[in-house]
């Protein structure tokens, strides 16, 4: 929580102040035999994932022409839904969707040619390895595969093909079309990545390169959205519903699709989407380096020049948060990031604290949860529990707990961070009077009123003292008095304190700063309570259109 710590009509609390698969029947490509033989056993569809050896082939009549042998493999590729159907969609600029990890791409070989082809082997080939971004994953509906399961893991350093039950060598008669069925697997990086297939057709052989026309495939890690059992810092908050500022809904504010299907019970299966390799567009949220090897010092010094050339800084201003969420799309990746040590700059460490802000009032309550407790654990180690830095950041977090309505644990947290934050800076403080004011406003979330106006009376008296009385902070303090005042039923009280927090608003702060414009709306909410409509409707046409 920021000095800047807004009450909410509510509760007085900076709004933040921080106070199965099923089998392969519906795909339907060229008619085929009855079944395949591998190794022993007759089969359906066949699922490969090891490197291919020995005699698939693949027959069509007609006559020949020279491109015909040249190339005599075509390929197409749809998807199935892994052992999860979801719709997953990463914060890149603009957000885009993604294929998750475990998705099953189902491949139909057919041959150009009249001719036996050869299918001697298939790989898959790393094209790029980069750090995961923050990422929207909304789970639909399930459904399990039941016959034999082949994947790909991308996280080894040389990938392989990796049949899950029976295995090759095996063999098909000439006039088959062929489906194959790849599972890769990313756990820790977003992989490009495309596959080669090696061929002998009347005695020549080639390499046909499968991929999405001639974009990498791509494959997005869903283990890296989860730390255990909890959101890492790069899930979105997302559940059964969308959380504010996810890249889903930006992405459908564009008017783009969100999901690679159409419908959760489809029995068709999509085609290949058209969200090849990494775009020029993403550049903003991509870190400098895409090798495996990233340093994460490039990526902090890249973020600080980023924010060294924002034009408007202020995280309470809606005019930042354009460059704010391009910003902590950046540092989310950093934070994801085992060998990265946040604490390392003081630079660093404030805008750290300025970016948690931005996401608690932008109401990114879920990642800014995530964020913080990583770097609270972090600097309370490396730093010390009453480093200075360590108390704005758990001020952060408990901040973040009041966004997500969590008022027992942020209250427990404000209580144990107060005592701290006198001890170490002193009561006059900008951030002691700010987690003062945030346990107010738990309190009287908690139901607590009369604790809450009692404590917060004492908070408005020292921060006139300390900071003045048109300080924003001290501002702040005043209208969640009134907010308490208001719930007492004490409703001239509040009139008088809001009244005069409002006209120091407009004159410190001016007509459209977002904390004015609370005051505001909190004005006109009781004077209509007291049923002066007049004055309210006043009020009301100095606001701006809109929620």
């Amino acid at each position: 929580m920021s000095e800047y710590d807004r009450p909410t009509a509510e509760g007085g609390i900076d709004g933040g102040d921080e106070a199965g698969r099923g089998a392969p029947d519906d795909v339907a490509p060229a008619a085929r035999k009855g079944s395949n033989s591998i190794s022993g056993g007759q089969f359906g569809n066949v699922v490969m994932a090891d490197t291919v050896h020995g005699g698939v082939t693949v027959n069509h009549g007609g006559v020949d022409t020279p491109s015909d042998l040249a190339d005599p493999v075509i390929a197409s590729v749809q998807l199935r839904p892994g052992g999860t159907l979801a719709d997953l969609v990463v914060d890149a600029d603009p957000p885009r969707v993604m294929v998750p990890s475990g998705t099953v791409h189902v491949i139909t070989l057919e041959a150009r040619t009249h001719r036996a082809v050869v299918l001697d082997a298939a790989r898959p080939v790393v094209l790029a390895r980069r750090p995961p971004r923050p990422a929207c994953l909304l789970t639909r509906i399930g459904a399990k595969i039941e016959p034999r399961r082949f994947i790909t893991d991308f996280d080894v350093r040389v990938p392989q093909l990796q049949a899950q039950g029976a295995d090759f060598p095996f063999s098909i008669s000439a006039a088959d079309v062929e489906q194959f069925w790849f599972e890769p697997i990313a756990r820790t990086h977003e992989i490009s990545w495309q596959l080669e297939l090696d061929w002998t057709c009347a005695g020549r052989r080639g390499t046909t390169v499968i991929n999405n026309n001639g974009e990498p495939f791509e494959v997005y890690p869903v283990a890296a959205l989860y730390d255990g059992r909890e959101p890492s810092v790069l899930h979105s908050g997302c559940g059964l519903q969308h959380a504010r500022g996810c890249p889903s809904l930006l992405l459908e504010e564009s008017g783009a699709p969100t999901s690679l299907w159409t419908t959760a019970t489809s029995s068709s299966l999509p085609s290949y989407p058209a969200v090849g390799g990494p775009r020029a567009a993403d550049a903003a949220t991509a870190p400098p380096n895409r090798s495996e090897v990233d340093d994460p010092e490039d990526l902090r010094r890249h973020i600080l020049a980023l924010h060294a050339d924002f034009a408007v800084s202020d995280p309470e201003l809606p005019a930042s948060w354009p460059d704010y969420r391009k910003l902590a799309s950046l540092v989310r990746i950093l934070f994801n990031r085992p060998d990265h040590r946040s604490h390392a700059s003081q630079e660093f460490r404030d805008l750290l604290v300025q970016v948690l802000r931005y996401l608690y009032v932008s109401g990114q309550h879920e990642p800014g949860v995530a964020l913080a407790r990583t770097a609270d654990a972090a600097w309370s180690e490396t730093l010390g529990e009453d480093h200075p830095d360590t108390l704005a950041v758990a001020n952060r977090l408990a901040g973040c707990l009041v966004g997500l309505r969590k008022y027992a644990e942020a209250r427990d947290s404000f209580a144990d961070l107060l005592p701290r934050c006198e001890r170490t800076l002193g009561w006059e403080d900008p951030l002691t009077l700010t987690v003062a004011g945030n346990l107010c406003g738990c309190l009287s979330a908690l139901g607590a009123h009369e604790e809450a106006r009692q404590r917060c009376e004492d908070v408005l008296r020292r921060s006139r003292l300390a900071l003045g009385p048109d300080d924003p902070r001290t501002l702040r303090a005043a209208a969640s008095l009134a907010s308490f005042l208001r719930r007492l039923g004490d409703h001239e009280a509040a009139l008088d304190v809001l009244e005069d927090a409002l006209l120091r608003y407009r004159r410190a702060l001016g007509e459209d700063h977002p904390d004015t414009l609370h005051a505001k709306r909190d004005l006109v909410a009781l004077l209509r309570e007291l049923g002066e409509d007049g004055r309210a409707q006043a009020v009301v046409s100095d606001l701006p259109a809109g929620p």
